[in-house]
């Protein structure tokens, strides 16, 4: 018989069912398990239980400029759970469910569905790509927190410097500099021992096309690699050009998802 559970009933065994579901698909449930250990008080999450294994969750994190949200699972009795009044991207696991989470949001918030692909890479696998080109960005320079806000301006997010100095603080950061200018940026934005979730790979419009994206992946996946992780990361299906760059870097293509795009 299926039981609800919200983050008020986490208790040893049920943590327990977490971390045995992480070690069995680390990729999977990455997410999951850091924002329980690291997020707890952004985060939301409601599990579904069968027989006392967990069948599925809805994992709610108040991101940075919307919610994030991950559907997991058999998660046919946790959709009304999903908040529908704000900017949200809900990553859903199982695209059989897409149809039933589309007609619960229809006519609530204004939905966009888009296609991902998931990529990871091992240290067998990577193939390093001039990755001393890059430099580490660290929030303690100045120079540093300067040049990411000015990049991030022509990425069209304008944050102050306190913000910034916060996120490289919280994410590791590489850059590619040419003539003193922050051209280019990759980071890790999750660090496990098992996994690394690369992201915000990018290139500014003026300097597309000379292999800068693929020196700042290549710096940011050798860590982690180097680390005992793989290196994982989502990119649109669409985007031909940067999932050619990570395959020629080692990654490969482990999946393709629906993500739901809400009130953007």
């Amino acid at each position: 018989m299926f039981r609800v559970k919200g983050l008020h009933d986490l208790d040893f065994m049920l943590w327990n069912k977490i971390v045995k579901l992480y070690r069995e698909d680390p990729i999977t449930h990455a997410y999951l398990v850091y924002d329980l250990m690291y997020e707890l008080d952004k985060t939301e999450v409601y599990f579904v239980l069968d027989d006392d294994q967990v069948v599925g969750y809805v994992l709610i994190w108040a991101g940075l400029r919307r919610l994030g949200m991950h559907l997991w699972g058999n998660v046919k009795s946790l959709i009304e759970k999903i908040p529908f009044t704000e900017a949200s991207v809900i990553q859903l696991y199982d695209a059989s469910f897409l149809n039933s989470v589309i007609t619960f949001l229809r006519g609530r918030c204004r939905v966009e569905v888009r296609y991902f692909v998931d990529m990871f890479v091992d240290e067998n696998r990577f193939r390093p790509y001039k990755p001393e080109g890059a430099v580490r960005l660290r929030a303690e320079e100045d120079t540093h927190v300067r040049a990411l806000m000015k990049i991030k301006r022509a990425q069209g997010r304008v944050l102050d410097e306190c913000s910034i100095r916060r996120l490289m603080e919280r994410w590791r950061y590489y850059g590619v500099f040419k003539e003193d200018a922050l051209v280019s940026i990759a980071c890790a934005y999750l660090r496990l021992p098992e996994i690394w979730i690369i992201g915000d790979v990018f290139t500014h419009p003026e300097h597309r096309g000379r292999g800068y994206a693929k020196i700042v992946t290549s710096a940011i996946t050798r860590d982690a690699v180097v680390s005992g992780a793989r290196a994982f990361l989502h990119v649109r299906e669409s985007n031909v050009p940067a999932i050619k760059v990570y395959k020629a870097l080692g990654y490969e293509v482990l999946r393709k998802r629906p993500w739901i795009f809400m009130n953007e």
